[in-house]
């Protein structure tokens, strides 16, 4: 989902999931928090519907159903993690709504989780999103707080940025759909100039 903002490209990434968004540091997982996957942010879920949060092509699901890796036409990777330690369920509780070659677009539904059945064997439901790739010579921003899936967004990635305009850009493309502003819209990671540092894959298995 591009937008242009005063010569820039913003790459919208939506929420996956209806709730509220919060800062990957505190997801209480080392593997997220110290974003050793990619950076990004995660849902507090409201409920168990897990959209794809972009114009996008399956690219990984997991054997378990708890993870699904997307990949745009622009060559953004993102990775959703629903819950931690949701490995271990093998499958229990989610139910995929696609398969790995799909073209899916912004808000099509990926997966159901049955999210009473994962509260009751106590299995903390807060949701990475992450950006595993893609972002040679970009910038990313985020947002926290309540969000809807498929319609807000909780990350934009920008690119093609002339050095004046950045500023002003990454703040008109951290807006919801309405105008107004993201809520507690902060930078992320600028990668501009590190064209040649590799980013981190989708893991095959995770």
């Amino acid at each position: 989902m591009n937008k242009n903002t005063d010569g820039c490209i913003g790459i919208r990434i939506l929420s996956p999931l209806t709730g509220t968004a919060v800062p990957l540091e505190e997801v209480p997982d080392p593997v997220f928090s110290k974003k050793i996957i990619g950076d990004g942010v995660a849902i507090l879920p409201q409920d168990g519907n897990l959209v794809s949060p972009i114009d996008a092509e399956v690219v990984s699901i997991a054997e378990t159903l708890h993870a699904y890796g997307l990949r745009s036409e622009n060559g953004i990777e993102v990775m959703i993690h629903f819950g931690l330690e949701t490995v271990a369920l093998k499958g229990e509780c989610f139910q995929c709504c696609v398969k790995v070659g799909d073209k899916v677009k912004a808000g099509e539904l990926l997966a159901k989780a049955d999210l009473k059945a994962l509260e009751g064997k106590q299995v903390n439901t807060i949701t990475p999103v992450l950006i595993c790739g893609g972002m040679e010579g970009r910038s990313m921003n985020a947002f926290t707080g309540p969000v809807k899936a498929g319609t807000d967004a909780v990350i934009t990635v920008l690119d093609h940025c002339p050095p004046d305009g950045t500023a002003e850009a990454e703040t008109a493309a951290l807006q919801n759909p309405d105008g107004a502003p993201a809520a507690n819209a902060s930078s992320l990671t600028d990668n501009r100039g590190q064209e040649n540092r590799k980013d981190p894959k989708i893991p095959d298995k995770f």
